[in-house]
């Protein structure tokens, strides 16, 4: 923490001495790469912020002497930040596709829309970038790993829900790239192996225990339909019983669709709580939508709802703690933000 805010407090001052003008997003962008070159870092994984094409992280160059792109990845698209990107699942992908390099590699999620597919081959073509599809899902693909193998290194996976496989192949066949044209194959099928099985990702259908409030909660960033969706597969495969229903905390970020969100989750034996998160550090567009501004839509889908205006992380779940204290022993689901996952996850430091 202590770094991040040295080099946060360097790049402010570059920005006001230059008079660059630059946004809060772009001022974070430059810190992690600042701190990237601090810890000379081999190889790092970029995740773009918002689209592709005119994110911040997109200043990166194709690589070339020894430095730049070596790969890119576009995994599932759905409809998600429509005001910004596209009203259709063809202009996201535009823009998604826009992180492309020149002569630099594309692994595609070969799940998508054909729509989608279409503007991504086109796109790779104007750019003569290498493209490959991966299919966890698919005998013949994904391509360069051995489909054998993949369910190998599958099943040492600790990550929950189908969707994973799709992103695993994606990654298995970035490595596979990377490994024959910059790692001269020392990447391992074993290495590999030990890597997936040590992988952890926070808020995504990530099973967590807070001792503080003795409650169990199954934490998922969903905040968009086709996130909903693959939410939805995963509690009707574990814990989904439509005649007892689910406790689900909620938070949206404003901009975000509450109907797309729980049009695909929810019954109507379920309860929500709608609840706010707290306003993230250095991000002020970054805010929660009034819980009573929700209200409306979860009627049309639960019988059950309560507000928790103006309050933070710990008032919520102690109101879910009481519903336990009363008998209340339905699974409890947190979703809708991954600002909302992060301050549940604070609240076990």
């Amino acid at each position: 923490m202590k770094k991040f805010k040295n080099v946060s407090k360097l790049v402010m001052e570059q920005n006001q001495q230059h008079k660059l003008g630059c946004t809060e997003f772009e001022l974070l962008t430059v810190t992690a790469f600042k701190i990237f070159e601090l810890e000379n870092v081999d190889v790092a994984v970029i995740e773009v912020g918002l689209g592709g094409r005119l994110d911040a992280t997109n200043v990166l160059e194709p690589f070339r002497n020894g430095g730049g792109v070596l790969a890119t990845g576009i995994t599932k698209i759905g409809m998600d930040h429509e005001s910004l990107l596209g009203n259709t699942l063809g202009e996201i992908a535009f823009e998604k596709a826009g992180i492309m390099k020149a002569g630099i590699p594309c692994v595609v999620d070969r799940s998508n829309d054909k729509e989608v597919l279409d503007v991504i081959k086109a796109k790779s073509e104007e750019m003569e970038a290498p493209l490959w599809f991966a299919d966890g899902l698919d005998s013949s693909t994904p391509p360069l790993v051995d489909m054998e193998e993949f369910n190998d290194i599958y099943k040492l996976s600790p990550l929950h829900g189908d969707y994973q496989k799709q992103n695993l192949s994606i990654a298995l066949t970035i490595l596979r790239i990377l490994n024959r044209k910059h790692f001269g194959d020392k990447l391992t099928t074993q290495i590999m192996s030990e890597g997936i099985k040590q992988t952890k990702w926070h808020g995504r259908l990530q099973h967590l225990d807070i001792p503080n409030y003795n409650l169990s909660i199954l934490l998922d960033g969903a905040h968009n339909e086709s996130a909903a969706i693959e939410l939805d597969k995963y509690l009707t495969q574990t814990y989904r019983d439509d005649t007892k229903g689910i406790i689900f905390i909620i938070a949206l970020t404003k901009g975000k669709s509450a109907l797309n969100l729980l049009k695909r989750i929810t019954r109507k034996s379920d309860t929500i709580i709608f609840t706010t998160f707290t306003q993230p550090d250095q991000m002020p567009w970054i805010s929660s939508t009034d819980p009573k501004e929700l209200q409306g839509v979860g009627k049309e889908y639960v019988n059950d709802i309560h507000c928790m205006e103006n309050a933070d992380i710990s008032e919520t779940l102690n109101y879910v703690g009481l519903l336990r204290l009363k008998g209340d022993s339905r699974p409890i689901v947190a979703c809708g933000s991954l600002y909302l996952c992060s301050d549940i996850l604070r609240t076990n430091i």
